[in-house]
């Protein structure tokens, strides 16, 4: 049950406001549409599932300061790809385990661009980066 691919298909990047003390960073990953794919040069069928990934930047006085929007689809094979289309139609909900691959593939992906953007932008990092320190 692999993550086999993933496709970008779109990049926003806003940047509204210049201070960005004590900013909030948050992320969100949605799963949008599940679809039945053809993988015609393996005569396979799998899912595409669209993703929209969010990092956004929050003023403590919770004023939206950036915010990066990063759409595409993960396509995932199960050999069960039909009940796992069934349950997304009926619930929009996919199974836990494959849930959090997919999801995990995007933040891998998507953290990575935004951090080149966040750079781009001259904003903070939304994740951590580690800093070398000298040893006392």
């Amino acid at each position: 049950m692999p993550a086999i691919g993933m496709n970008i298909s779109g990049i926003e990047a806003k940047k509204n406001e210049e201070a960005m003390v004590g900013v909030k960073v948050s992320t969100n990953t949605n799963l949008k549409e599940v679809k039945e794919h053809d993988l015609a040069p393996l005569d396979q069928k799998c899912l595409s599932i669209d993703f929209e990934f969010t990092t956004t930047y929050t003023s403590p006085k919770d004023k939206k300061v950036a915010e990066f929007i990063i759409n595409g689809d993960v396509l995932f094979f199960d050999e069960n790809y039909k009940d796992v289309l069934a349950k997304w139609k009926k619930d929009k909900k996919l199974p836990d385990d494959i849930s959090l691959q997919v999801i995990n593939v995007v933040f891998n992906k998507c953290l990575k661009k935004a951090i080149i953007l966040s750079d781009d932008l001259q904003l903070p990092s939304p994740i951590p980066i580690p800093v070398a320190k000298k040893k006392e």
